[in-house]
């Protein structure tokens, strides 16, 4: 037998920080009349229901805890990500030029014509929360 072979194999040191505070995953196990009671009673508070239970739990609430996510800022957020795709879409082509690759016409056209789509839906959106209708 090798040398190789003898020693056992080592562990792979394991990405990120070594310094960094890993949570604890504490699973509860509920009834469902009891996890409507627990969910209402977060919805009331603005809170995820893990927050809410760790705030019970500790009498101390953290000055970062999760809130709700607002459901009239669901369009919001999916036409932001879509400004983000179609944004890094035309990052892409301006670094194809950048090097002297110049792209396609046809292709930096169809990037324009999303991101000014992709703009009016934002716009249209904004306003309508503003109530600024009007251009």
């Amino acid at each position: 037998m090798s040398d190789r072979q003898s020693q056992p194999p080592q562990k792979k040191k394991r990405s990120g920080s070594e310094t960094r505070q890993r949570g604890k995953v504490i699973s509860v196990r509920c009834y469902d009349h009891e996890v409507v009671k627990i969910e209402a009673n977060a919805a009331a508070v603005d809170l995820c229901c893990s927050s809410f239970l760790r705030v019970l739990g500790t009498g101390d609430r953290r000055s970062h805890e999760r809130r709700r996510p607002l459901p009239e800022l669901k369009p919001f957020t999916q036409a932001f990500g879509k400004l983000g795709i179609h944004c890094s879409n035309a990052y892409q082509l301006l670094k194809l030029a950048n090097r002297g690759e110049y792209p396609d016409i046809e292709e930096v056209r169809e990037t324009h014509k999303k991101l000014n789509m992709i703009a009016d839906e934002l716009l249209a959106i904004i306003r309508s929360y503003s109530g600024d209708y009007q251009r």
